[in-house]
């Protein structure tokens, strides 16, 4: 017989070894413990499995394989779940604190389909790191990312309902699946206003903007009204103009010291 745990902590990595300890340390550190680890590995040749291994007494599932992308782990990862709610906690990102899961799955425990909630970034290049996450609708969607997955909860019931991530787009599936569930009046979604994860910036949407933003705009075309994704269309040179200014002049200090700016304002509005 198959023990239901409440709560499903995925982990994608490939040649993470130097990453993976303390993403999974911050697991074992919460004061929640009702939880299963899913470790989805893309066939690493470096040390990860052995740094995995060292966590065995909570994993549930821990597969290594090669895959074709980092979603197309995710989805294994869901399959192989047996946990009520499922986490995404990738190599590279950890836990806020200790008290993450208990203040979210302590009694009584959510009455809804979907949180989420804040994250703080790191490993921004120009050295500010900021918190990022608000309640959002599906408008919210039609221009930009407004959901980290690092700060998202969903019951595996929901994934059954509307589908798994969609591996036509390499780089914005969790984007569009956002997109679907948020377009889904029946699902019960809750915004949790506390920061409950540090995520790594520096993934491969990071590195590869302009790509994920062509992927967002063939997303519009199929879920928003069309004026919105034709506005999206046109507005493509802007979006690389604001990219190419950002990557040049990111170890500015001039520039560091208009982010710092930028985001102690918007923490101050919030």
């Amino acid at each position: 017989m198959t023990t239901r745990v409440k709560l499903s902590l995925i982990t994608v990595c490939y040649n993470a070894g130097n990453l993976l300890q303390e993403t999974l340390q911050s697991a074992l550190d919460q004061t929640f413990q009702d939880f299963e680890l899913v470790i989805i590995d893309g066939g690493s040749k470096d040390n990860t499995l052995a740094i995995a291994n060292q966590f065995k007494t909570h994993i549930g599932t821990l597969v290594s394989e090669k895959d074709k992308g980092i979603y197309d782990a995710m989805n294994k990862g869901i399959q192989a779940a047996k946990g009520e709610w499922l986490y995404f906690l990738n190599a590279g990102d950890s836990f806020y604190s200790p008290m993450v899961l208990e203040n979210i799955f302590g009694n009584p425990g959510p009455a809804c389909d979907f949180m989420y909630a804040k994250v703080e970034t790191k490993n921004e290049p120009t050295g500010i790191n900021y918190i990022n996450g608000k309640e959002v609708n599906f408008a919210m969607f039609y221009s930009h990312y407004p959901i980290c997955h690092q700060g998202t909860f969903a019951r595996k019931e929901v994934f059954q309902k509307i589908g798994n991530f969609n591996l036509a787009y390499p780089l914005v599936a969790d984007s569009e699946w956002f997109i679907r569930l948020f377009k889904d009046p029946s699902i019960q979604t809750k915004f949790i206003n506390e920061v409950v994860a540090y995520y790594d910036i520096q993934g491969a949407t990071y590195h590869k903007r302009m790509q994920g933003y062509r992927e967002y705009i063939r997303v519009g075309f199929i879920h928003f009204p069309f004026l919105v994704a034709l506005l999206n269309l046109f507005l493509y040179p802007v979006i690389w103009l604001k990219v190419w200014v950002i990557r040049t002049f990111q170890h500015m200090d001039w520039f560091k010291k208009y982010r710092e700016q930028k985001f102690k304002n918007k923490k101050a509005a919030n």
